[in-house]
């Protein structure tokens, strides 16, 4: 099989050996180049902690894409003076599409059979994402969704990377002709040649200064973002463009210190700051690598037809590898381990060879003119068939995503109503935490039954948005439950979303003590009067003006007789003041609103945080349904964290006391998923509203007795 190629090669991994820009020689460096980043990837996705920067090889695969395509959009614009941009982007689906719609109708057709049905919306939805190539903006916006920050990989997340190349490939010819077009007839002869060079070099330096600023202010975006990648394909765009021209002494330097740098980002970095400033050690590496041409000891190895072989199914590789290694567990039932991994690399190798010669090669062919003009035009006219064939495959795996999900969420939403409906109609004995109950006693034996539907667990919360301020929202949301008599206790339930989740909770609790409650809960938020960080800066700011709001209305409000307050332990800690650490500064911020309220006639009674459940609780539960307490519980010290900042905020605050319900959810050694046939968890940090509604009648019998203790311990006065 032959390595050689056009220029129009497509991104990361791309196949087939690749001429240089503009129509020069082959170059079969670059698939030695390109035979280092998919072995990065491959290995940092298999054995992330031994190879933590491995995620370097994308950039390196960005580097090339820029430097071919730019390359060969420049030179059709130096030698035509145009760019033909129907005749490009017919080229780039050709070549990109086959192979990629060949997995993502795999990965549709193993997500509708072997995964778990909790995890198939979003799987499928992230397939639709990737068929029409935005996913990359869908794994953003999961990136900024509280309740999915936790979510499980999706066996298409890689698609990201293709993502922002194609919207690079749109985006990149649409910028040139518009340069064109802007300097047709007012530049010279010399200008109309760096003109290209000046309008990349000043996108590039925005993008990477965009890059900087948004990956400080909001990580999660900015590492899927194409605004803050562009720049590292424009890097190769411009090498393309400025035609550097290196003697062999420094083309070996350029090759040697090139590959010294990206293998130095591979070993040494860990994603914090990533993509940023710290992007350009690989970034620029593999501008050194291409400049080196075939010196070098990527140029030398890339001789080794195994390396160039490698380099030509790249695309390939880097399609396959990650759905083998996000659905080879749910066949096997059991993590990867050594053996398996390997059998992945070796399946992963087999099935890009396969995909290569018998999808890739052959479409690539068919618009391949040969023979003379008629040849030509009936090559032209097949290439047409295939890119319609394409795109209405496109068409059909998008729709078929978006139907099965559709599809799974109806299934999890009537299974969830036909258990809601059992659990509220009382006739199944001590279901959920009455089972931790000693005092209970003739609980009826209901089997295997489950409720809710560990299929339907992930989405069994209770959404009231009136009561809730999701990120973006700094206005206090207040919403009102229980008695409307005017001389009824009033009590505020206050905290993030942890607090949020004992809605349920807090409607049997005004219904049952005749209490008035206001409900107030903002994502990621805990009360306490100290700045709070975050995931971002942005996160950050956004909570410190919603604690703000609700310190507002706290001062402008009568006392309330009862203040609840829950926050998740493991959650952003204040930021430290001088001469304190982080938990010291969370503490001594509950200390502060508490006692500001204890002062003006309130007690406060602190939720302590329920157990966190292992990383994908949900699933595991769904697949071993019959021993979930034996196959998914989680020991008690990992799933209680040792710091617990409202405990030690009680210790020192008269006026307020503590209800712990964790007897409801652990045994003295372990921390529960399955509780009197009830699914604790709906994620790992979060309970479902089935099992929520089961500690209601505690929180009716405990807070009561914490209220008394909290006042017999207020100040005097």
């Amino acid at each position: 099989m032959s390595t050689a190629a056009t220029v129009a090669d497509p991104g990361p991994g791309a196949g087939a050996a690749t001429d240089a820009p503009g129509g020069r020689a082959q170059r079969l460096d670059i698939q030695g180049l390109r035979a280092l980043a998919v072995g990065l990837v491959l290995l940092y996705h298999l054995w992330p902690n031994r190879l933590g920067g491995g995620f370097v090889g994308v950039d390196v695969f960005f580097v090339i894409s820029g430097f071919l395509i730019g390359g060969h959009l420049l030179a059709e614009l130096g030698s035509t003076g145009r760019i033909r941009l129907g005749r490009f982007w017919v080229r780039r689906a050709r070549r990109l599409l086959p192979a990629s719609l060949l997995v993502l109708a795999a990965v549709t057709v193993a997500v509708l059979t072997i995964v778990p049905l909790s995890a198939r919306e979003d799987f499928l939805h992230q397939v639709a994402g990737s068929a029409l190539y935005v996913q990359n903006w869908v794994l953003a916006d999961q990136a900024v969704d509280y309740l999915a920050i936790d979510a499980a990989p999706a066996p298409v997340q890689h698609y990201w990377s293709l993502a922002v190349e194609e919207q690079l490939y749109v985006a990149l010819p649409l910028v040139l002709v518009a340069g064109l077009l802007l300097t047709r007839g007012r530049v010279g002869q010399r200008a109309r040649r760096w003109w290209p060079v000046a309008l990349l070099g000043v996108l590039a330096v925005a993008s990477l200064a965009w890059s900087v600023v948004s990956t400080g202010t909001d990580p999660g975006v900015a590492y899927f973002s194409t605004l803050t990648r562009a720049w590292e394909f424009l890097a190769g765009a411009l090498l393309a463009a400025t035609r550097v021209r290196l003697g062999p002494v420094p083309r070996l330097v350029a090759g040697t210190v090139g590959l010294g740098a990206i293998l130095l980002a591979a070993a040494t970095f860990d994603g914090d700051g990533f993509p940023g400033a710290v992007a350009l050690v690989p970034v620029l590496g593999a501008v050194l690598v291409l400049a080196a041409h075939d010196r070098g000891p990527v140029g030398w190895a890339s001789r080794w037809r195994p390396v160039s072989w490698l380099g030509d199914v790249s695309y390939a590789v880097y399609l396959w590898h990650w759905p083998l290694i996000v659905l080879v567990p749910h066949v096997t039932d059991e993590p990867l381990g050594t053996v398996q991994k390997l059998a992945v690399a070796v399946v992963t190798v087999v099935l890009a060879w396969v995909s290569t010669a018998y999808v890739e090669h052959p479409l690539r062919a068919a618009g391949g003119p040969r023979g003379g003009a008629r040849a030509g035009s009936r090559a032209g006219r097949r290439g047409t068939l295939v890119l319609a064939a394409t795109l209405v495959t496109t068409l059909a795996v998008a729709a078929t995503a978006v139907l099965g999900a559709r599809s799974a969420v109806r299934e999890q939403e009537d299974q969830l109503a036909e258990a809601r409906a059992r659990l509220l109609s009382g006739d199944a004995g001590c279901l959920g935490a009455a089972a931790m109950d000693p005092r209970v006693t003739g609980c009826e034996d209901l089997g295997d039954t489950l409720v809710p539907p560990p299929s339907s667990a992930s989405i069994d919360d209770y959404v009231d948005p009136d009561c809730w301020a999701f990120f973006g929202v700094t206005e206090l949301r207040l919403c009102g439950i229980g008695s409307d008599d005017p001389a009824a206790p009033r009590v505020l339930a206050v905290g993030d979303s942890h607090s949020y989740g004992y809605l349920p909770a807090y409607e049997t609790l005004a219904e049952q003590l005749g209490w008035h409650v206001d409900v107030a809960t903002r994502a990621g938020c805990s009360w306490g009067t100290r700045p709070q960080g975050g995931r971002t800066e942005t996160y950050a700011s956004e909570c410190n003006q919603w604690k703000q709001a609700l310190a507002d209305h706290l001062a402008q409000s009568p006392p309330y007789d009862v203040i609840l307050t829950t926050a998740d332990q493991g959650g952003y800690l204040a930021e430290p003041g001088d001469g304190e650490s982080a938990r010291e500064a969370t503490v001594a911020g509950h200390r502060e609103a508490w006692a500001a309220e204890v002062a003006r006639g309130s007690v406060v009674v602190a939720l302590r945080d329920y157990p966190a459940g292992d990383a994908d609780v949900v699933g595991c539960v769904e697949e071993h349904e019959d021993d979930a307490v034996d196959r998914c519980s989680r020991p008690r010290d990992e799933a209680i964290g040792a710091f617990d900042a409202l405990a030690r905020a009680v210790e020192q605050t008269p006026g307020s006391a503590l209800v712990d319900l964790r007897d409801l959810m652990c045994t003295e050694d372990t921390c529960l998923p399955v509780v009197g046939n009830v699914v604790v968890y709906r994620n790992k940090a979060h309970l479902t509203a089935s099992f929520v509604r089961t500690l209601a009648p505690y929180l009716v019998e405990r807070v009561p007795v914490a209220v008394e203790r909290a006042r017999r311990s207020a100040p005097a006065g």
